[in-house]
């Protein structure tokens, strides 16, 4: 049994004509009558009685046309939505994030996505960088948002990758440190202090990522203990236990005992990429993704203007 012939039945049942049925479907009646009598033998029943003159539903017909209408209905509703998720319009977006890498841009791109398809929804995950990519890659992440060199290394190769920011260098130091008073500081005129990292998501990615800028700098920098949160990194910094090396845009609203300076080096920067697998095409991954890019210039432009992203949206 078929969809169709439950749409055959349907409009027999509904004309109790053969021939009005056969004009509607645009079949031949003798073609209808067949299909009808196919259907009937498939169930063991019969749903219909006919004679020369007048076709009636049997009381297991009038049972069947209820639920073939429901079926019919359901069938019908779920090749809209499809369709509709084809275009965008709906579906369920999954995307994964950094955090405080993303916090200044991506509520505004969400809000905008929910403006245009309200329909739509968007499961947002925190994760680390290389998890990213291990569920990016498998399908059960649409879109990803990882720093260089992420894109670079083996599994991310396998992925598109698109830059969305090249955030400047920021660094938090103590009110009471002498350079706190400094409009811009010089990576390397803090090749002496003690670097104050963070393990998020239970990697060393950070303090990995701070070494090597500070080795473009000419040197190698001497790591205190590790902050187990951007608060926790706040405190310790306060506390006099080091600096702390950020990209501008992971920068938060200032706190009692410390401050954010601008890295006066422009050639340092922190790359912000967008990755997604282009074997699992996506229109709403493709929408979000156009707006990500839009809203990301925004951010862009503040950052090297100098001033703060933090609440700017």
């Amino acid at each position: 049994m078929e969809l169709r012939h439950l749409r055959y039945f349907v409009a027999v049942a509904e004309a109790l004509s053969f021939s009005r049925a056969a004009t509607r479907l645009r079949l031949a009646q003798p073609s209808l009558s067949a299909q009808i009598r196919s259907l009937e033998d498939d169930l063991g029943l019969q749903l219909l009685e006919r004679d020369r003159n007048r076709v009636a539903l049997t009381d297991a017909g009038a049972v069947f046309l209820k639920e073939a209408r429901q079926v019919l209905a359901r069938a019908d509703k779920a090749v809209a939505r499809a369709r509709e998720a084809a275009e965008g319009k709906t579906g369920e977006l999954r995307v994964a994030s950094m955090g405080p890498l993303t916090f200044n841009f991506l509520p505004a791109c969400l809000t905008r996505l929910h403006a245009e398809l309200p329909a739509a929804k968007v499961n947002i995950t925190e994760m680390s960088a290389s998890d990213q990519l291990t569920q990016v890659t498998s399908g059960r992440v649409h879109l990803g948002f990882v720093p260089a060199p992420f894109p670079s290394l083996g599994a991310g190769k396998k992925l598109a990758a698109q830059l969305i920011l090249k955030s400047p260098l920021a660094i938090v130091i103590s009110t009471g440190h002498p350079l706190a008073s400094q409009k811009s500081i010089r990576l390397n005129a803090l090749e002496d202090e003690t670097f104050v990292p963070i393990t998020m998501f239970g990697t060393d990615a950070q303090r990995i990522w701070s070494q090597e800028v500070c080795r473009k700098s000419g040197f190698l920098p001497r790591f205190g203990p590790a902050a187990s949160s951007p608060d926790n990194l706040v405190t310790l910094v306060a506390a006099g236990s080091g600096v702390a090396l950020i990209p501008k845009i992971a920068e938060r609203m200032s706190s009692p005992g410390c401050i954010t300076v601008p890295v006066a080096d422009r050639g340092l920067r922190y790359e912000l990429y967008a990755l997604y697998d282009d074997r699992f095409p996506s229109v709403l991954r493709d929408r979000f993704l156009a707006i990500v890019t839009d809203e990301a210039v925004k951010v862009q432009a503040i950052l090297e203007s100098n001033g703060s992203v933090t609440g700017s949206h």
